[in-house]
């Protein structure tokens, strides 16, 4: 894997956490999250992606939980306090990306006993 790959990678992931953190910013509870289920599930789906192949696999799997909750909600399901999950989400997700010491296992065993079809 080269440097440029990963630096590149690494901006475009940033980008979209930043994209989505701007989403979260104008959503003051859990039906705006629902609103804005999509956009957030486009940029959480090119994370999941990119993650894993620049070796930050906590990330991916964060994303990939999270993703497979919005598509829940996309299909008319309810996720109590998916608000504070996404925000939680996207703050270790650029901790992480950032390199910046963050409990990521914590947070992906919980929501995987909670939502155990998200990691499969």
């Amino acid at each position: 894997m080269s440097d440029e790959f990963i630096r590149v990678a690494t901006k475009e992931i940033m980008e979209e956490l930043s994209s989505i953190s701007d989403l979260i910013k104008s959503s003051t509870n859990d039906a705006d999250i629902e609103n804005k289920s999509v956009g957030i599930e486009k940029h959480l789906h090119k994370i999941k992606g990119l993650a894993p192949m620049m070796g930050k696999e906590d990330v991916g799997k964060i994303s990939t939980i999270v993703d497979h909750l919005m598509k829940k909600i996309i299909e008319g399901n309810k996720i109590s306090n998916i608000r504070t999950i996404v925000v939680d989400a996207t703050i270790l997700m650029q901790k992480s990306m950032g390199n910046i010491n963050c409990d990521t296992k914590t947070f992906i065993d919980s929501m995987g006993k909670q939502f155990p079809e998200a990691l499969k």
